[in-house]
């Protein structure tokens, strides 16, 4: 990564970064906390189908996707304002070839057949509670593919503690870096029951875990 394709992410992202809601962490290290969404025992094949829920304005997805460029990449987020942000960084950075923003919800995206049980790796950095994250993303994960979430020292326990059978996944490992840690659930054999993802009314008055 070239610096200034960084530079370019910093111009396009500068509305978002004026009211708040980029936070206070600079392009660079935006880009260096992506990296650590691959931990070293992963491996991701040519052509790789990846989900980054709850993208906002492209990240982790936008850095993810120049890291990997074997990669092909769909950026998800309910805000139509954030999507318009993430479109301008995709195209900053020459990624219209292997990166889609797809404005949506994820509960819903997960019932759609070209989505679901459809991608190789769903991240996450800040959709919401980990049970959210959880019914959300692994239904659309084929078998063996992975959902990567960041995490805290809480909410890895709440990760490590979850029975994730009712989704035909199970947590296989938990990893930090310099920049944070990251968990990393895996979709087993079988199939997720068709009612899995719950839309969000259903989903908080009886969170999976």
């Amino acid at each position: 990564m070239i610096e200034s394709q960084l530079q370019a992410l910093e111009a396009v992202w500068a509305p978002a970064r004026a009211t708040g809601s980029l936070g206070s962490a600079s392009v660079e290290e935006l880009c260096v906390h992506a990296q650590g969404y691959v931990s070293a025992s992963m491996s991701l094949r040519s052509g790789a189908c990846c989900v980054d829920l709850g993208t906002g304005v492209g990240v982790p997805g936008v850095f993810l996707a120049m890291q990997h460029p074997e990669t092909f990449w769909r950026l998800v987020d309910s805000s139509s304002r954030r999507c318009d942000l993430a479109l301008s960084a995709v195209r900053a950075v020459g990624l219209e070839g292997r990166v889609d923003v797809v404005h949506g919800r994820a509960d819903a995206l997960a019932h759609d057949p070209d989505w679901r049980a459809a991608n190789d790796l769903v991240v996450a950095r800040l959709l919401g509670p980990s049970s959210d994250v959880a019914e959300c993303g692994l239904p659309l994960l084929a078998v063996s593919g992975s959902l990567v979430v960041s995490v805290s020292d809480g909410t890895a326990d709440s990760w490590l503690g979850a029975d994730l059978s009712p989704l035909a996944a199970s947590v296989v490992e938990l990893w930090t870096t310099n920049s944070g840690g990251y968990i990393r659930a895996e979709r087993t054999g079988g199939t997720v029951a068709d009612h899995f993802p719950r839309r969000g009314p259903a989903r908080r008055r009886d969170p999976l875990f």
